[in-house]
């Protein structure tokens, strides 16, 4: 009999532990679509064949005792499949949003849209919008602006189960055929071309494919499903040449673990995810995909780490074009050397990683299963103070709703809070915000949190303020922007090809 088998039971499990463990766990491969360990040898399996006994007492453990650690991934080979697949999501949404306002106010019932109120009550205002005034600027204004309104991937699914319901229509398909809407660019640099006069992207198959499709923005997906997304756009495509298009960590680590047969998945502890550069296909929402995989495995964790400084924190409208353009003049001749992060954007960005996250449980995802870090390394003292800019907007917000409540200032309509007032970034971001500390289980910071502002005081401070007042007092962050400190390079140097929202 082996000597190891002559040992306790409990010592022979230490010893499979250590001999499977990896310093840092397991890395993937995204080649190979294989794991590896973290610090470059191979992993060990050698102990399993010494024996049947030995093997299914280690059965799994290499699973188990190693974090299966995945990033952000970008290569040449992946660029153009990554640039269209970006492209093409928006696109679907973009038309999916399109086509509902067009043809919402004429076929959308009074029972259909009681039926949709009860389903998403946040939405209720459209449905009355488009029942009382047909279709308007301000649904489209909030399709483009949606972002600091409501949570992206709940508007897109109210937008997709709408469009579903209109579609059933007997009159749709030839109203939408006629409808002739020329394809609205989605981004300034990577929008789908208008259609052609030979195609008709209102025939009745792609509108029907149209209100039918569904992609999974976390997906990465075949060719193939990839020229079937083409069919329901306008063509190839345009991107930036000098963006990196990026799969996000998400998407990386579930292209592997949907690969893997459910026994295997079953011996997995922990994922991490480290979503250190900006990433395709709303990447904030991609932490859905986890939901099936979280509930069919119960015992997985799953960290997700977001990189302030490389990610999550926005450039500004104003840099937005510049780096997005990718005019390499810009970063030689140092016109970009001064920049920073201008802090007026920062709760905006930010605040869809939260508030996308916030929704995980109320899709499906199990209680403590999944964790969004925001992750302020390497600077998190200067983190801190970043945060106090969302902290201070959270509590502006709160400031403003008491003003309301208390008829200090006039209600603004659903509407006009969204599109026209700076204050309002969420309707639930204040209480989102607040929940936030460095041992919150769903989100969290690797960061210290100050204290939340005082609400009274500032309302006191600012008593007697008018909405105007109110408007032109939020855009006066202190400080105006951020700069990076070493070890990170300057901002500019930080996210140079890497801006792509």
């Amino acid at each position: 009999m082996s000597r190891l088998l002559q040992l306790p039971r409990e010592i022979r499990d230490l010893v499979y532990e250590h001999y499977f463990r990896g310093a840092g766990g397991f890395v993937y491969d995204f080649a190979a679509n294989k794991l590896r360990r973290a610090d470059g040898h191979p992993i060990e399996l050698a102990l399993v064949l010494t024996c049947r006994h030995v093997a299914a007492e280690a059965h799994g453990l290499a699973l188990r005792v190693n974090t299966l650690r995945f990033t952000t991934f970008h290569s040449d080979d992946t660029q153009e499949h990554a640039s269209l697949l970006h492209l093409f999501n928006l696109g679907i949404r973009h038309r999916k949003e399109i086509l509902l306002n067009s043809r919402a106010p004429d076929f959308l019932s009074w029972e259909q849209a009681q039926a949709m109120k009860s389903l998403h009550p946040h939405f209720a205002p459209v449905i009355d919008h488009w029942r009382a005034h047909g279709k308007g600027w301000e649904v489209v204004r909030l399709f483009t602006d949606c972002e600091c309104s409501v949570t992206p991937s709940i508007w897109h699914d109210f937008v997709a189960s709408t469009l579903n319901l209109v579609s059933q229509h007997p009159e749709f398909l030839s109203k939408a055929r006629g409808h002739g809407l020329e394809y609205m660019p989605v981004d300034s640099f990577g929008s789908l071309p208008a259609r052609t006069p030979e195609q008709d992207l209102y025939d009745d198959n792609r509108t029907l494919s149209l209100c039918e499709a569904r992609p999974m923005p976390w997906q990465i997906t075949h060719m193939e499903e990839l020229a079937e997304l083409r069919e329901l756009t306008t063509g190839p495509g345009l991107y930036g040449r000098n963006i990196k298009y990026t799969y996000s960590a998400a998407s990386v680590a579930l292209r592997l673990l949907q690969s893997m047969p459910k026994a295997a998945r079953d011996n997995i502890r922990k994922v991490l995810l480290i979503e250190d550069r900006e990433s395709i296909a709303f990447p904030q929402s991609h932490g859905t995909g986890f939901i099936d995989i979280c509930r069919n495995h119960p015992q997985l964790n799953v960290e997700r780490f977001v990189s302030l400084w490389g990610n999550a924190l926005p450039m500004s409208d104003a840099d937005l074009h510049i780096h997005r353009s990718g005019c390499q003049d810009f970063f030689d001749k140092g016109y970009r050397t001064f920049d920073g992060c201008d802090a007026n954007s920062i709760s905006k960005g930010v605040g869809t990683w939260i508030m996308e996250a916030r929704a995980l449980p109320s899709l499906g995802m199990p209680h403590g299963s999944f964790t969004l870090v925001l992750d302020g390394d390497p600077l998190p003292e200067q983190t801190s103070q970043v945060f106090k800019i969302i902290q201070r907007d959270a509590a502006w917000q709160t400031a403003l709703d008491i003003c309301y409540a208390r008829r200090i200032l006039p209600r603004p309509s659903w509407f006009e809070q969204r599109l026209h007032t700076a204050g309002f970034i969420h309707e639930d971001f204040p209480e989102a915000v607040g929940a936030i500390s460095l041992h919150s289980s769903l989100i969290r910071t690797n960061f210290p949190v100050c204290a939340p502002y005082d609400v009274e005081q500032l309302l006191r401070e600012h008593e007697g303020w008018t909405p105007n007042d109110w408007e032109a007092g939020w855009a006066l962050h202190e400080p105006r922007e951020f700069l990076t400190e070493a070890p990170l390079p300057p901002w500019h140097q930080l996210r140079w090809q890497h801006v792509i929202r």
